[in-house]
């Protein structure tokens, strides 16, 4: 999967955690919402990414991978990332 090159995350001045597109803020991001874009960066795959999360937030499998489904299916209706192909 391949990241925007006009996405980044940034914190605001207020500490919160937002998605921006083009040098401005899109999206607020959640805890997990940043741990999958973190990996999502580092080129880790939806799979992997799910197991990720299920462990660090002590949630059921069904429920990270379903989180980050539809965090990534997001993300690609944003024009944010992107199969490689």
């Amino acid at each position: 999967m391949q990241i925007s090159g006009v996405a980044k995350v940034a914190t605001t001045a207020d500490g919160k955690t937002v998605l921006e597109v083009a040098g401005r803020p899109a999206f607020e991001l959640n805890r997990v919402a940043l741990s999958i874009w973190t990996r999502l960066e580092a080129g880790q795959s939806p799979e992997e990414i799910s197991a990720q999360i299920a462990s660090e937030f002590k949630a059921p499998e069904e429920l990270a991978a379903r989180d980050v489904t539809r965090f990534i299916k997001k993300l690609k209706d944003n024009l944010l990332v992107y199969d490689e192909n």
